[in-house]
């Protein structure tokens, strides 16, 4: 997993591998220069016309050597250097001195900020370095490049935007896309400042890995290759058995739908045998719906009251549909305090949970629950920012030794040792009905076949949100459903299993 490391850590990568390497600063600017414009000119042909905004620091000298990168590539490219400071960093002075004259305007007003006639604009105003909001000139440039209706790309980050904090009072830029130097930030991973990033990529400039690594930080982020050694292998004498016993209790009068994604998921992703517990009113659904999974029924016509825990279950599903019936809430407080397997907490099961007295603590250790984030509020109290809630998932986590997936664009996977793992997989179009019962179900079903419960959230998150991103193609982001995730579940687990990395 890349480890997510913030501003202060970059610049002490920076400078340990300048010191170490050695390389000059200016050179690894260079480096980092081609990286983003090999990355850049993917999407490009030559006839674009494109304008690169530099501050006075060493983004600015990243965008001055990325525009004679372009002209040395044959684009059409003018660079503007905002004068906010009179003195520029001794890299950002190196690189405008390899520029002719007639390839740099200085700006000292934004009414001599002419965009007209360019088809994109490069950003490299302000850096990662930046500790407080944007004003004066540098403000005003900012809010007229986003007015514009130019695509935008910002260099690392977009101009505006801090790394490790939530400062929203002055002026951000609102790119298009962002190349990111090395890894990702962590502002990038939350929804009040990554819709400012929109699509970014990371590319490798070449910074010490083992140095990164050494740094202290609790923030992860996983791809593909992480989550690969994860899936469980099988071989050809194993049997059913071998793969997991699974109950689910899911289902309430007008829900039995959640009941059947959930119990459907479950046996996509491999588990064995699966026993689902509805009440009354489900079972002539999911017999005709889903026949390979056996069937327990409750007393009660339409909601769960009395189901019980068989004793060969190796993980417990409970929530999708379940409703928020007193009855229910009584049963589910007697399953909590008497489980001795793991248990799968979503959705209903959440949210009676947050009406108990005891509320969180109740849930036994080793358990994965999967909150959006109004659940997570019901559970664990308001919170102002995203950055707050992360505090508290890390809190909970910890103290009470649970697994907590808080769903989102990147959904953080909380880990009982503290760490938060963000994802890489999944889109808009997934958030729809049903969708969270899918994922419940995926973990369950992964638990089953031996998977600790944070590794089977990690590669649950995974391939739910790769899932995803195969049916956006198929069905397009306003069409999907969460059936459509059932149906690409067993390619996004074939492409995680079948890849090879080197």
């Amino acid at each position: 997993m890349r480890k997510i490391i913030n501003a202060e850590q970059t610049r002490a990568a920076d400078a340990h591998t300048i010191k170490n390497e050695p390389v000059s600063s200016i050179d690894l600017m260079e480096r980092a220069s081609q990286a983003f414009v090999t990355q850049l000119i993917r999407d490009l042909s030559l006839d674009h016309s494109i304008l690169v905004v530099c501050g006075t620091g060493n983004n600015g000298g990243d965008g001055l050597a990325i525009t004679k990168l372009l002209l040395n590539k044959g684009f059409q490219v003018k660079s503007l250097l905002i004068r906010f400071s009179k003195k520029l960093s001794p890299d950002c002075q190196s690189n405008l001195n390899r520029l002719e004259e007639s390839e740099v305007q200085e700006i000292t007003d934004v009414c001599s900020l002419d965009l007209t006639g360019f088809d994109l604009v490069i950003d490299a105003i302000f850096g990662s370095g930046l500790n407080r909001s944007v004003t004066g000139l540098a403000a005003k440039v900012i809010s007229k490049i986003n007015d514009s209706g130019i695509p935008i790309v910002s260099v690392d980050i977009p101009s505006g935007l801090m790394t490790d904090e939530i400062a929203l009072e002055g002026p951000i830029i609102q790119a298009d896309k962002t190349i990111t130097f090395q890894r990702p930030k962590l502002t990038f991973m939350l929804p009040e400042t990554g819709s400012y990033v929109n699509q970014w990529h990371a590319v490798d400039i070449g910074l010490d890995e083992s140095f990164i690594n050494s740094q202290q930080s609790d923030f992860y982020y996983q791809e593909q290759e992480d989550v690969h050694q994860l899936c469980p292998s099988r071989n050809k004498f194993q049997h059913k058995g071998d793969f997991g016993r699974v109950q689910v209790f899911a289902g309430s009068i007008g829900k039995i739908g959640a009941a059947f994604l959930c119990a459907k998921a479950v046996l996509r992703v491999g588990a064995g045998l699966l026993t689902v517990h509805v009440p009354k009113i489900g079972n002539e659904i999911l017999q005709t719906s889903l026949p390979e999974a056996m069937l327990t029924l409750d007393s009660e016509e339409q909601v769960i009251t009395d189901g019980k825990l068989l004793g060969n279950t190796d993980v417990v599903c409970i929530g999708p549909g379940l409703g928020q019936d007193e009855q229910t809430k009584f049963w589910l407080s007697q399953v909590l305090r008497n489980s001795v397997c793991p248990l799968v907490l979503d959705a209903d099961a959440l949210n009676l949970i947050a009406k108990m007295p005891s509320g969180y603590k109740c849930i036994p250790e080793g358990s994965v629950i999967t909150p959006h984030v109004g659940e997570f509020q019901r559970l664990f109290g308001e919170h102002k920012t995203s950055l707050h809630r992360l505090e508290t998932l890390k809190k909970v986590c910890t103290a009470q030794k649970l697994v907590v997936v808080l769903k989102g664009a990147h959904s953080a996977i909380g880990l009982p040792t503290g760490e938060i793992v963000f994802n890489s997989t999944g889109n808009v179009g997934m958030s729809t009905a049903g969708s969270g019962d899918v994922l419940s179900g995926i973990i369950t079903g992964l638990i089953a076949q031996g998977l600790s419960s944070g590794d089977a959230a990690r590669l649950g998150v995974w391939l739910h949100g790769n899932a995803g991103d195969l049916a956006k193609i198929k069905y397009g982001e306003m069409s999907l459903m969460a059936s459509d995730l059932l149906n690409e579940l067993p390619n996004a687990i074939n492409k995680v299993r079948l890849a090879t990395f080197i």
